[in-house]
């Protein structure tokens, strides 16, 4: 298949796009570095070598038509995979980079307070984090290992235990100060409970946390966040008690900004894994950082085993 005969010119088709992204000529000129009789003059290429109107130029933000937005689908998804294999190649060559994919709240808590751990080791390597705010965390061609929380048996991929996470109620100073005192769970229900909403049924929540207590719940008080890093965010405010789990608050604890409620500790059902596509070898600057990881978890527990957790009940 001859394609020119259907295509026409790159910057044809860029100002295309970013008109339509844009609905403005001027702001399409201004990105693309050309005069706004210039992208005008594109477009209007555009339109005869389709032999099709592709926006309406006489309305104010500039409007794509039917016709026009089937064809600028066409032209973004075709620039996409255009501009994924370009960037995913230029990673090949750079051997001395790699893109983690992160949680949020696992990202701030616990990933990036340690970084600075692996530039000062490895002062040659790059690392780029692309952060999910909610769900699981991208892992694609640009992705070259993703941090997760799981079973570790998601399809097409490899993984490692990071992480197995442990799970008590933490609050700061500034809630305990002002609170009722917390003897036993069941004290917990007159509480104000900070709750995060998650898509993961292995996620452990506040009634799954009473119910190993056998203590029965009706509705619980406190607000919802949508999100973990949130949720912990108002604990350390005074603003509730929070679930905290070894990823993500081990930290504030050892700082004296969160105390533990109750020596004990329940293991969720899931887990923190590195994950990798499977069939898919590391670079050698992901396999450098998969194994600080992995050392630095190790550290992580070492240092937890020999802490005493400062809690507000014995």
């Amino acid at each position: 298949m001859k394609y020119w005969r259907h295509v026409p010119p790159l910057r044809v088709m860029l100002a295309v796009e970013a008109t339509a992204r844009l609905e403005s000529l001027s702001k399409a000129a201004n990105e693309l570095n050309v005069t706004q009789s210039a992208i005008s003059h594109l477009i209007t290429q555009a339109e005869e070598f389709l032999s099709v109107r592709l926006f309406d130029r006489q309305s104010r933000p500039v409007r794509v038509t039917i016709e026009g937005r089937r064809y600028v689908n066409a032209l973004v998804a075709g620039l996409d995979i255009i501009s994924l294999e370009g960037e995913t190649l230029q990673r090949g060559h750079n051997a001395d980079s790699l893109t983690v994919s992160c949680n949020l709240a696992y990202a701030n808590f616990w990933l990036l307070p340690r970084l600075k751990e692996f530039h000062e080791s490895h002062p040659e390597i790059t690392v780029n984090m692309v952060t999910a705010y909610q769900g699981l965390p991208e892992l694609s061609e640009r992705i070259d290992i993703s941090v997760r929380f799981g079973r570790g048996n998601w399809p097409d991929c490899d993984a490692e235990l990071l992480l197995s996470e442990l799970i008590t109620p933490v609050a700061s100073p500034v809630y305990l100060a002002r609170s009722a005192t917390i003897e036993t769970p069941r004290d917990l229900t007159h509480h104000r409970l900070l709750h995060a909403r998650a898509d993961d049924k292995t996620w452990f929540d506040w009634e799954q946390w009473f119910a190993h207590y056998g203590v029965k719940t009706h509705p619980l008080p406190g607000p919802h966040f949508d999100n973990h890093l949130t949720m912990m965010q108002a604990a350390l405010a005074g603003e509730g008690i929070a679930l905290g789990w070894i990823g993500t608050a081990t930290e504030f604890v050892r700082a004296g900004q969160l105390f533990e409620l109750f020596n004990d500790k329940i293991q969720a059902d899931g887990g923190i894994y590195l994950v990798w596509r499977k069939n898919v070898p590391l670079s050698a600057a992901a396999k450098t950082f998969a194994r600080w990881m992995l050392a630095s978890r190790d550290a992580s527990l070492r240092d937890l085993k020999g802490h005493s957790p400062t809690t507000a009940v014995d």
